[in-house]
């Protein structure tokens, strides 16, 4: 594959995945956003809230990804009929695993929500908003499993639609449960919390029915039970998702003790940062594209036994995206007054803050762009979990927390330097993940092995 048609080929797999990344992080900025007007506290809340949703969410993300990674190397090798086994094998895991967690929710949301605020109408606004929307993570996680699968056979305009279409329907939800109208009273965050829960059971109900209509090569057929009998197929999946979503997870969680120390400092700081988490993940969302698009591409050449070109796929990555990096974030300081228009109604000192924090959100994003290219879009797509695993770790438990954990209570450091404490996990892990893409280690062809 010559340049040309490599830079063709990541464009039309990358813009519609970053878009729909852009829109899946809009969906939770969405209900920070429009319950702006009713405060700091409301604001606090609902971020924190999303916070520790994100946590589930993301070990959801680790199980789907390893569905996409098997979907592309299965596809690659010329065996699409094993992709639907992967989905159907992975959404009973995801029920299995998900409907505990959104049961203890309505147990412990109070407990969880009380380790990062003091705050008595946060603890209230935050334990009624977790219980109605934990539940529908169940939803997500199965969509994002077939979301994978399609983005893994290059059917990436599909998930973008279908977000697209969510997105509507948790605005106009949204606008009308938070400030209430046609015989439904306000009901401000509650309200936010029951847009989310609807928009994402309707997300569910439609990519599925869309798939089932038109006969999909996805879509559940009859018989389609007999194909959850196969151990080694269980197996398989099961080794290479475990790593995945323990370092997945326990890098959500590592987010969420992030967000614990941060509400140490304070209601105006757990506020700013609640306001600047989703404009960093719509940033990021560009570059979580780009990295699914070089998953995909390697992980297919993998699968072909194509080593070499599978390599150079992946060393144009790696150079690429930190430069772009580096030219969106210098766009994005240019852009900051209107990237904060929606926060106007905030109090002038919680703004004067978050335009601190936001400075090095932009500047530094290059750092996180390299290793998500190199974490997601190559080391993963040979399925070199564990290597991942290990490195999230101890980059985020062994250095990171712990040195933003001192900078925040004992050192009381104010805000920004706390948060520039944090960048040191992704100078660690650029280290160790550079190393690991230079010693072609991970380059295996995952669909050899299949049963």
């Amino acid at each position: 594959m010559n340049s040309a048609s490599q830079l063709r080929q990541t464009i039309k797999l990358a813009w519609p995945i970053s878009l729909q990344n852009m829109l899946v992080t809009l969906l939770s900025m969405i209900d920070v956003v429009m319950v702006g007007h009713l405060g700091n506290a409301a604001v606090a809340s609902v971020g924190l809230g999303n916070r520790i949703q994100f946590v589930v969410l993301v070990i959801a993300t680790g199980l789907s990804w390893g569905v996409g990674v098997l979907a592309a190397q299965y596809f690659g090798a010329g065996k699409s009929d094993k992709i639907r086994r992967s989905i159907q094998i992975a959404s009973v895991i995801a029920l299995l695993a998900f409907i505990p967690i959104a049961i203890g929710n309505f147990y412990f949301a109070e407990t969880i929500i009380l380790w990062a605020s003091s705050d008595l109408e946060v603890i209230a606004l935050g334990e009624v908003y977790l219980w109605i929307t934990m539940p529908s993570l169940i939803f997500v996680a199965l969509v994002l499993i077939v979301e994978n699968a399609l983005r893994s056979i290059g059917q990436v305009k599909l998930p973008l639609a279908f977000s697209f279409v969510a997105i509507v329907i948790n605005i106009v939800l949204n606008y009308w449960l938070i400030n209430g109208g046609f015989g439904i009273p306000a009901l401000g965050v509650e309200g936010a919390a029951w847009a989310t829960l609807l928009s994402r059971a309707l997300h569910f109900v439609i990519i599925w029915a869309f798939l089932i209509k038109h006969r999909h090569l996805l879509a559940p057929k009859a018989g389609d039970l007999s194909l959850l009998a196969n151990r080694s197929a269980w197996s398989q999946l099961f080794q290479l998702i475990w790593p995945m979503m323990v370092s997945f997870g326990i890098w959500s969680i590592g987010t969420f003790v992030y967000q614990l120390i941060y509400g140490q400092l304070g209601t105006e700081a757990l506020a700013v940062m609640s306001l600047l988490s989703p404009i960093e993940g719509i940033f990021l969302s560009i570059f979580f594209g780009l990295a699914s698009a070089c998953s995909i591409m390697v992980g297919q050449k993998l699968g072909a036994d194509a080593f070499a070109q599978a390599w150079q796929v992946a060393k144009s990555f790696f150079f690429i995206c930190p430069l772009v990096a580096v030219g969106l974030g210098g766009a994005a300081l240019l852009l900051e007054g209107l990237i904060f228009s929606p926060y106007e109604n905030m109090s002038a000192q919680t703004l004067a803050t978050a335009h601190q924090v936001f400075m090095l959100i932009a500047l530094g994003a290059w750092l996180k762009v390299c290793n998500m290219t190199l974490a997601l879009g190559v080391i993963r797509a040979g399925g070199d979990n564990k290597f991942c695993m290990i490195t999230d770790i101890f980059g985020l438990w062994v250095v990171s927390i712990p040195l933003t954990f001192v900078a925040a209570t004992i050192w009381q450091l104010p805000l920004i330097w706390v948060a520039m404490a944090a960048y040191s996990e992704e100078v660690v892990k650029l280290t160790l993940f550079s190393w690991r893409t230079f010693s072609k280690k991970w380059m295996r062809n995952l669909s050899a092995q299949a049963h």
